[in-house]
């Protein structure tokens, strides 16, 4: 079973990163990359974090993590606009503002079944809005690391989107759409850190941190198969922490070695 891991170091960790960034004179594309990527997590998380205050699963830290990926997501956004270097990432940017705007409203206001099932219908358009974002951004960067950026970015939007879904079964909301909706984002999960475990840019620090997420990623995927007849919620929303940090701490190698890589050029 994995170990549980403290929200606020958590927290800690996600602010951190972004307040160098942020910072910085001058944001490299893959530090872009990695940031719009936080965001595709951000719309996820607000869902997860949303559904767990309404299940009472550790209710005040997961109240905290909302405010916090509200405000996260609101200080991103702002930078990503600022740093936007082509029309093409600022019309992008634009759709994720007028999206952004219903999703703060619901997800401030009081918590109900209903306003999950509207939290997650309206992050699920934030969602993919955020990845075309990543997407423009990755176009503009050649290096095989951007694509590495962008694919560990990826893991920890899924580890909480699947979280999220998970919770809304428990909470009654176990329709087909939504088992489809996790079993997609299971596979696309399992895909995704294949190809991560395989690729050659892995250092001895990017390995042993995907040996972990591995080993946390087979309990995840017995839990969820147990959903039905013995749900572990808690147990869950610690794991889907640890994992988010380790993606996180992951992606952040692979964004040093695109800037180091940028630098060789």
């Amino acid at each position: 079973m994995p170990h549980k891991l403290n929200a606020i170091v958590l927290v800690g960790i996600l602010f951190l990163s972004q307040s160098e960034h942020s910072l910085a004179a001058e944001i490299t594309y893959a530090a872009a990359i990695n940031i719009a990527g936080l965001q595709r997590m951000l719309s996820q998380r607000i869902g997860k974090s949303y559904c767990q205050v309404g299940l009472k699963i550790d209710t005040d830290s997961s109240r905290q993590q909302l405010y916090d990926a509200i405000a996260l997501f609101d200080d991103n956004l702002s930078l990503l606009e600022e740093y936007a270097n082509n029309d093409a990432v600022r019309s992008a940017l634009k759709n994720v503002r007028d999206l952004w705007t219903p999703v703060k409203a619901t997800a401030t206001d009081p918590i109900t079944l209903e306003g999950a099932k509207l939290v997650a219908y309206q992050n699920d358009d934030l969602l993919y809005a955020s990845h075309k974002v990543v997407q423009l951004l990755q176009d503009g960067s050649d290096t095989p690391h951007a694509r590495l950026v962008n694919i560990s970015g990826r893991q920890r939007m899924l580890s909480q989107r699947l979280v999220k879904l998970y919770m809304l079964q428990i909470w009654g909301v176990n329709t087909l759409t939504i088992r489809d909706e996790i079993e997609i984002a299971r596979n696309e999960f399992t895909g995704a850190l294949a190809t991560l475990q395989a690729a050659p840019e892995n250092t001895e620090a990017i390995n042993k941190r995907l040996n972990i997420v591995a080993g946390e990623w087979r309990w995840a995927k017995q839990a969820m198969d147990m959903v039905d007849a013995d749900p572990f919620p808690k147990t869950m929303a610690d794991v889907s922490e640890s994992i988010l940090v380790n993606m996180h701490e992951i992606t952040k190698l692979y964004e040093k070695q695109a800037e180091n890589a940028s630098l060789e050029e």
